[in-house]
């Protein structure tokens, strides 16, 4: 039963590396959209990433790959965000997604 265990989480890891590769590349465009708003919002404020961190939760290194569109938020994250940032989520979703919704993500 060790031994299921261990595969089991090797292709679920398999699994989430496979997920995001397979990001469309307007979705690219998002994640590297709304990493440049948060990190924009987060400089307003002089917000240090240390100093983000003790506000929101957020790992600092999460925080980052958030900036440069590496990867992107779950829901409870962008709400930890915001608290972070001292605003409301919408807020934090408010940006110039840089894509054509009509078109889809292909």
């Amino acid at each position: 039963m060790h031994d299921d265990f261990k595969l089991n989480i090797k292709d679920i890891a398999n699994y989430i590396f496979i997920s995001n590769e397979m990001i469309s590349e307007k979705e690219k465009i998002v994640l590297k959209r709304f990493g440049q708003h948060l990190k924009s919002l987060k400089e307003k404020q002089k917000l240090s990433y240390r100093e983000f961190y003790k506000r929101s939760g957020v790992n600092t290194g999460d925080i980052i790959k958030y900036e440069n569109g590496e990867t992107s938020p779950s829901f409870i994250t962008i709400m930890r965000l915001a608290i972070g940032l001292k605003i409301h989520p919408t807020e934090l979703l408010d940006f110039n997604f840089g894509i054509d919704f009509s078109a889809g993500l292909e």
